[in-house]
């Protein structure tokens, strides 16, 4: 008897462990996963011919949106963008938007560009403001053009990119 009340109460609060975890991140910003937007359409197909500047940069610049993911990753996640001060680094972070506006950018059209544009955006008003809610979208429009781009199987995708957006 006492085993199955502990088997019992530790399925109720798997349950909703689960729950809350899944609304909780639900609430986020509206946070799905890759497979759950492409399923219900809220993933967009774009043909790359009206994103890049130029084919034969296609892969570099794959590699660099990649990259830049893989840099907000550590700098801002598992909770990490709460209490970032963007000041204390600010000289990376004025390195990466100009990376982002010399190097990204102007490979790139359309929509992917306006997603650049907004990404470097973001870093700067973040600096200017000192305010890391900023970073924070920085990094979930990269996250979702890793994501879609590169094929990345992850548990969260945001639908933030004009590129492939909600």
């Amino acid at each position: 008897m006492i085993v199955t009340i502990v088997l019992v109460s530790l399925i109720v609060i798997g349950i909703g462990g689960w729950t809350s975890f899944y609304l909780f991140q639900k609430a986020d910003g509206g946070a799905t996963t890759l497979k759950e937007a492409k399923n219900s359409g809220d993933v967009r197909v774009v043909s790359n011919d009206s994103l890049f500047v130029n084919e034969g940069k296609e892969e570099a610049i794959l590699t660099e949106i990649s990259q830049m993911h893989t840099y907000l990753n550590e700098l801002l996640g598992w909770g990490a963008w709460q209490s970032f001060d963007p000041m204390n680094k600010e000289e990376e972070l004025r390195t990466q938007l100009m990376h982002i506006e010399t190097i990204i950018a102007p490979e790139t059209r359309g929509p992917l560009k306006k997603d650049m544009d907004r990404a470097a955006y973001h870093i700067e008003k973040a600096l200017e403001e000192n305010d890391s809610e900023h970073l924070k979208m920085t990094h979930r429009i990269f996250h979702d053009l890793d994501v879609v781009m590169n094929d990345i199987v992850v548990d969260v995708y945001w639908g933030v990119t004009a590129t492939y957006g909600k």
